[in-house]
């Protein structure tokens, strides 16, 4: 057996399934943000009562829900990266069980941007 296919068999439980409380979905690498990029999000995610340790954050330029459901996510937040069933950008949208909040990329985040964001992350988190 590769190791590969023995990783994959392991810990097959539901048990073992921790879903994060948000995934981020980034349409550029960790990597190429800029220092304020990143000061940005991590200024939105603590204003939400969370941090970078506690979210999953993927690099998908479009994606659908089915094909995230594997990070079993409660709530999806994505910059720059384009939902492929919804074009409505700073609303948050509800599919099956999950909230998603579609925005621009972090460097193309204004003032007035930024406060449309925050009222859709305050009825995503109930603030």
């Amino acid at each position: 057996m590769s190791q590969s296919n023995a990783l994959e068999s392991l810990y097959q439980e539901e048990l073992y399934i921790l879903p994060a409380p948000l995934l981020i979905v980034l349409s550029k690498p960790w990597a190429n943000l800029t220092p304020e990029e990143i000061t940005t999000l991590t200024k939105m995610l603590n204003a939400v009562r969370l941090n970078l340790a506690s979210v999953q954050i993927i690099v998908r330029t479009d994606f659908s829900v089915e094909e995230l459901s594997a990070y079993s996510p409660k709530h999806i937040l994505a910059f720059g990266s384009a939902l492929q069933s919804s074009s409505v950008v700073y609303e948050n949208l509800s599919i099956g069980d999950t909230s998603i909040i579609i925005s621009e990329s972090l460097d193309k985040l204004d003032d007035t941007k930024k406060k449309s964001l925050w009222l859709a992350l305050k009825k995503m988190f109930n603030l």
